[in-house]
């Protein structure tokens, strides 16, 4: 296992099972709490204090997926959408529903946000016919808000057993405040 000091805590390189993920191996469900603008990293764009695909949330295939999205911000909309990955040099300025790569996997009207809300975004974790490379990003469709940093990660994998969430500890500003783990 490889450790490294950044931000004054602790990153590991490896699958971790943070305390926003809940699992239930017997219904193959997994849950994610993703709270938007949890603190100042990134100017507040960031899900759980991540951003620019610094965590990456993976799931096998076939399992029950449940994104519980909060938004406490009352100034600034957010949404969340899974959408294809995409070139780094080339984040999408916003993201509707035509861009959603995962049936049903996007929260009310993607493209405007919610103020103050919560939503319960439920999918099945699966590969489309059209797009198996099971590469993915949870993204804020709000426009602007995907294109300065506020996506995650997301990935679909065969042959795994459980869910986990991986750290990039490379794509955070050193200066950053502690995300939630």
């Amino acid at each position: 296992m490889s450790l490294f000091f950044q931000f004054n805590f602790l990153i590991a390189e490896e699958k971790n099972n943070p305390s926003w993920m809940a699992v239930d191996n017997t219904k193959k469900q997994v849950t994610f709490n993703l709270k938007a603008a949890y603190n100042g990293n990134n100017g507040s764009w960031n899900y759980n204090g991540f951003y620019d695909g610094s965590a990456e949330l993976v799931v096998p295939e076939e399992w029950d997926v449940n994104i519980k999205f909060h938004n406490p911000d009352g100034n600034y909309r957010h949404s969340v959408a899974i959408i294809k990955s995409f070139d780094v040099n080339a984040v999408p300025e916003e993201a509707g529903p035509e861009l959603v790569a995962v049936a049903r996997a996007y929260s009310l009207g993607p493209e405007y946000g919610c103020l103050s809300c919560k939503e319960d975004i439920k999918f099945k974790a699966k590969n489309r016919a059209d797009y198996t490379i099971g590469k993915y990003a949870v993204f804020c469709g709000v426009p602007g808000h995907g294109a300065v940093g506020m996506w995650l990660g997301f990935s679909v994998k065969q042959g795994i057993d459980a869910p986990y969430v991986i750290y990039n500890k490379t794509a955070m500003d050193e200066k950053d405040a502690k995300p939630l783990f």
